[in-house]
């Protein structure tokens, strides 16, 4: 992420004329260059001097998959320490130009269902990473004369674990200086780390929030969500209680559908009565967003049928609890989230 504050402040202290500045910023905030090289109005040892000592970006695009109908980017971005996250741009018929973004290398929760659970976690992601992974593609939209209008947080890692920069983050991308999202049109998931539920209720931006809740009892989730054993499902549910008593904003709970093991309809029952018992006229601001699994090579767990899928929404609505099966987008890139860091990784090793 590159600064015009700081850029100013360097080509200050290198003796770089200030109409160099403006070149440069005009080049990349408002043509959407991704390089020095791209700016052809700077002279070619500038150029060089500025990649060297005064980078555009913390991250660099190692790896590019495209699906076949065009709806769906993935990119393996490569880190200045050697780490590696990736992040997914997805096209929607409605127009919307979504960012799925990583806030970790690697992921220390090992979802049994989850490719990323199988990357080793190696370290969180520093502020200007989380945002330059959204302003990479940012930039490459606006240079097709298109926008980028959304950003969920849903990629590698846990945002809640890395809570201070993921705050930062948001306010970058908010600022106007860099993309000028608003904050309704960002999106923040969490695993369950209830504590910091409460803390995000209490922050002065109306940032949605995500829960990935994807079973509807404690024994369930303790079994394919590790996490749950740490942050109880009761406590989970408690700190949704009062994020919603203190926002009156609604909740996603995001629930992947897994055949045979979370898709009964018993397990929609159990739905119903944790949403009700748990929250009582605050179930108005709950939706359910059920998520057709994209299978890996990781686990040995099957997606859920079309069928099964729309007798589970169908008991959610029979009880008044607004549930939607999300679009699947990417499956032939294997967009979910860490499957292309492991495809590389695998190659890497061979």
């Amino acid at each position: 992420m590159l600064s015009p504050q700081a850029l100013e402040q360097f080509c200050k202290a290198e003796k770089i004329p200030a109409f160099r500045v403006k070149q440069i910023l005009e080049a990349i905030y408002e043509k959407g260059v991704q390089s020095y090289d791209e700016i052809s109005t700077l002279p070619k040892d500038l150029r060089k001097t500025l990649s060297e000592k005064f980078p555009i970006s913390t991250v660099t695009p190692s790896a590019h998959e495209i699906s076949a109908d065009g709806s769906t980017e993935k990119v393996l971005f490569k880190l200045r320490d050697e780490g590696v996250v990736e992040s997914v741009l997805m096209h929607f018929k409605d127009g919307r130009k979504t960012v799925c973004v990583s806030s970790e290398v690697g992921c220390p929760l090992k979802c049994t269902f989850c490719a990323s659970g199988t990357l080793l976690f190696k370290r969180s992601l520093q502020a200007e990473e989380i945002a330059d992974q959204v302003i990479y593609f940012g930039r490459a939209l606006k240079r097709k004369g298109e926008r980028l209008n959304h950003v969920v947080y849903m990629g590698i890692g846990e945002p809640f674990r890395n809570y201070d920069n993921l705050i930062k983050s948001l306010k970058i991308l908010m600022d106007d200086k860099f993309l000028g999202l608003g904050a309704r049109k960002i999106t923040v998931s969490t695993a369950g780390i209830a504590d910091k539920i409460r803390t995000f209720a209490d922050e002065p931006f109306q940032v949605n929030l995500a829960l990935s809740l994807h079973a509807p009892t404690q024994e369930l989730r303790a079994k394919i969500m590790p996490i749950s054993r740490r942050f109880t499902l009761d406590e989970v549910m408690e700190s949704v209680k009062y994020y919603l008593k203190k926002t009156n904003r609604r909740i996603s709970f995001e629930y992947v559908m897994l055949n045979g093991i979370n898709d009964t309809e018993e397990c929609a029952h159990q739905l119903v009565k944790l949403i009700r018992e748990k929250l009582g006229p605050l179930k108005k601001l709950t939706h359910v967003n059920m998520i057709p699994y994209n299978a890996t090579d990781i686990a040995e767990i099957k997606g859920s049928t079309k069928e099964q899928m729309r007798k589970f929404r169908a008991i959610l609505e029979k009880a008044n609890i607004p549930a939607t099966i999300r679009v699947s987008l990417g499956q032939d890139i294997a967009a979910a989230c860490g499957q292309l860091a492991n495809k590389v990784e695998k190659k890497e090793k061979v």
